[in-house]
């Protein structure tokens, strides 16, 4: 007895299911040709990206190579990168702006160093790093405001590049005429040269500089 109702429990299931896939078939044949199209298109992307990154690797080198025989030749290639290259983007500009720097256009390379800078989708450590030289470029540009204004977000206990910025600050009060201000800031600059994390020369030139500024 137990087994005719085993059999007929199974033969109603076996029709509730048989009943539930020629209700529901289309749905889910369909959520499967979307799930295979996801994995494909995901792989296929993957490997989109993967050859992108490899030709914009491939494209980086060449122009470093070309910049090495023909900066001006190499400019365009660059140009070409920094607006889609990637990972290599940032990069790219960087090399822009150094270029322009060794052309001798300062403002404009501070510019494109500030630009850098104030990007929201370039790493932190290069955003700082641009910041850094922008500032420097503007200070030999004429700027001292600009330098400043620029590494000011730098200047914070837990900043990397915290000396570096000061520096830039000081040497802006200065060109400024600020001497009060630059003389303030080199003592500062003296008083945290005893950190570990303080960079090698940090303190012989705050000393040089507080000496010229009692003159």
């Amino acid at each position: 007895m137990a087994d005719i109702f085993q059999e007929v429990d199974e033969d109603l299931r076996r029709d509730k299911a048989l009943a539930f896939w020629k209700r529901y078939q289309n749905h889910i044949i369909g959520f499967a040709i979307i799930a295979i199209a996801a994995t494909a298109g995901f792989s296929g992307w993957r490997y989109y990206k993967q050859q992108k990154i490899e030709a914009n690797g491939a494209a980086y080198l060449q122009a470093l190579q070309t910049l090495e025989k023909d900066p001006k030749a190499a400019m365009p290639q660059f140009e070409a990168l920094a607006k889609d290259g990637g990972g290599f983007a940032v990069l790219a500009q960087f090399q822009q702006a150094n270029q322009t720097l060794k052309d001798g256009d300062k403002a404009k390379a501070a510019e494109q160093f500030a630009a850098i800078a104030q990007d929201g989708a370039v790493d932190k450590a290069l955003k700082d790093l641009a910041a850094v030289l922008g500032g420097l470029a503007f200070l030999d540009a004429g700027k001292p405001a600009d330098a400043a204004k620029l590494v000011e977000p730098l200047t914070g206990d837990d900043q990397p590049y915290r000396f570096s910025a000061l520096e830039v600050q000081a040497q802006a009060a200065l060109a400024g005429g600020d001497r009060a201000k630059a003389k303030k800031l080199y003592e500062q600059l003296k008083q945290l040269s005893a950190l570990p994390n303080a960079p090698q020369g940090v303190s012989a030139r705050a000393e040089i500089m507080l000496q010229r500024l009692q003159d």
